[in-house]
């Protein structure tokens, strides 16, 4: 098969390598599309550490068209959206349902040869059957905004509720398109003219230009606030959040903010104020409430992707993307 293979930060050729050979439990993908993400770009430069050589790729749409011994050949065909992260099944994190911080997890694209080749090796039970009638670039978006709705419902919002996001750029424009399919009233603070103009028009109802913690209080509490989403992931943004947030507040952390901040433990005691990471998404409930979503019409997640190009595009792309010369999502067609 053809594949876009990485063989040191930078080094990626279009090479001729054998198609997987299939575990058990496993199947074979012939991969319809795969988007590119940050995540992509940060393992194409050397920012992080990989086994060489490596085909990257994580966010996968195809069709089956093998099965392994202990998978049922009546699978043969089915279209499908790859969930590329798996835990390993046997410690006391998998043990509690959270494979997705497994200390031993695997992620296709990153420490197993994933989707930017003509065919994937996946776990049979993370393959997750998808419509036909689902366009190519919203298959292909399926991941990340799995992502997203993972991040959502860790805030336990009940629907009509307001949440409010800091930060509408992909990820922070996809949790306002999720809360707002989910029924909930979405406040944002974005100081880009053009992100903040897309969060209202994806369904925000109002911004602020709050320069500070009292002015950003101020704000949540008007607009009556339940939960605020860290999005922009940086330093200013986060401790923002931490100081600015009112009485009751459940905050999300989803940006990955690489600095200390600080905070006042017994403000969040007697405010009872509630932190939460969020990292990936929970295997198995997310990724079948996503698919819903996009097969009831509430999501088109694939609508901020540009059209599918060939895998002869893959490097230059991933290069646009790391010098931040790219607007749309990506996505690679290794049929193309």
């Amino acid at each position: 098969m053809r594949a876009a293979v990485l063989r040191g930060p930078r080094e990626m050729s279009i090479e001729s390598v054998p198609v997987p050979q299939l575990a058990t439990n496993e199947v074979l993908v012939e991969v319809e599309a795969n988007g590119l993400c940050g995540s992509d770009v940060h393992c194409y430069t050397g920012e992080r550490a990989l086994e060489y050589p490596m085909v990257l790729g994580h966010e996968i749409a195809g069709h089956i068209v093998a099965t392994g011994a202990n998978v049922s050949p009546g699978r043969l065909g089915e279209r499908v959206s790859v969930e590329p992260n798996f835990g390993c099944g046997e410690c006391a994190l998998c043990a509690r349902g959270l494979e997705r911080i497994c200390l031993r997890k695997q992620t296709i694209g990153i420490t197993r040869w994933g989707g930017l080749a003509e065919y994937v090796a996946v776990p049979h039970d993370y393959a997750w059957s998808i419509p036909e009638t689902f366009a190519l670039r919203d298959a292909a978006t399926i991941e990340p905004t799995t992502v997203g709705v993972h991040a959502f419902s860790r805030a336990q919002a009940a629907p009509g509720a307001t949440i409010a996001v800091i930060g509408c750029g992909g990820v922070g424009l996809l949790i306002v398109t999720i809360a707002v399919a989910s029924g909930n009233r979405v406040v944002v603070m974005e100081p880009n003219p053009a992100r903040r103009a897309a969060a209202l028009e994806a369904g925000a109802v109002q911004y602020s230009e709050a320069r500070n913690a009292d002015e950003a209080r101020a704000f949540f509490e008007q607009e009556g606030a339940v939960a605020i989403f860290e999005c922009a992931g940086i330093h200013a943004t986060t401790q923002l959040v931490l100081d600015a947030a009112p009485p009751g507040t459940r905050i999300v952390l989803v940006g990955l903010a690489m600095e200390d901040v600080t905070f006042n433990p017994l403000r969040f005691v007697r405010q009872e104020l509630e932190i939460r990471g969020t990292l990936i998404y929970e295997h198995p409930t997310d990724y079948p409430v996503t698919i819903g979503l996009i097969a009831s019409g509430k999501l088109t997640p694939g609508a901020t992707a540009s059209e599918p190009e060939s895998l002869e595009s893959a490097a230059s792309l991933l290069e646009a993307m790391a010098a931040g010369k790219l607007n749309a999502k990506p996505i690679i067609s290794p049929g193309t």
